[in-house]
């Protein structure tokens, strides 16, 4: 009887182990194909928080694009957002495509709080079906990619990033301005 729970206990820790490896894996070809995926920017419809429907395409064609995914109740993004809010003049020539999977309901406030609500440059767009999130493997917020006016990643940042580094990864860095 002993050796029966003996083999039944290996059995079952080796079990454990092959699926541990095949889980681990499977998360390293997904996060493989993500990064492949966010060399540029995806063929996506979205809805924005006053309700127009625009292609991510449409909207950053032809001009250097930051994409953050962010989530309003996130203080991290708050404080990335507000930073930015602070900033916004710098951008001029970009677009900013401000991404999140919540309810419009759940976004009005904030968005009607917030100093980028009236920015022309700036678009409120609602991932309701998690799209973008599944295209880029967005994990944790704020999650945010930058892309030159050819449409091509110049860079990515997952949590809190400096503007300055933003605005490089965008080719609109102090030093490129007159």
């Amino acid at each position: 009887m002993k050796k029966i729970i003996l083999y039944v206990l290996v059995m079952g820790l080796l079990a454990a182990v092959v699926w541990l490896i095949f889980s681990v894996q499977q998360k390293k070809e997904a996060t493989a194909e993500a990064e492949v995926r966010a060399e540029s920017i995806p063929a996506i419809r979205l809805t924005s928080i006053s309700g127009d429907t625009f292609s991510l395409p449409q909207l950053s064609s032809g001009i250097a694009t930051v994409l953050i995914y962010f989530n309003s109740t996130c203080e991290i993004c708050q404080m990335e957002l507000k930073s930015i809010g602070e900033r916004i003049s710098e951008f001029d020539g970009a677009q900013i495509l401000l991404v999140s999977s919540q309810e419009k309901a759940d976004l009005e406030g904030f968005y009607n709080s917030h100093t980028l609500k009236n920015s022309l440059n700036v678009y409120w767009l609602m991932d309701k079906e998690m799209e973008v999130a599944a295209h880029y493997g967005v994990r944790s917020v704020p999650a945010i990619f930058c892309y030159d006016a050819k449409g091509k990643l110049q860079g990515k940042f997952q949590g809190p990033v400096k503007v300055d580094l933003i605005l490089e990864k965008l080719g609109i860095s102090k030093a490129a301005k007159p």
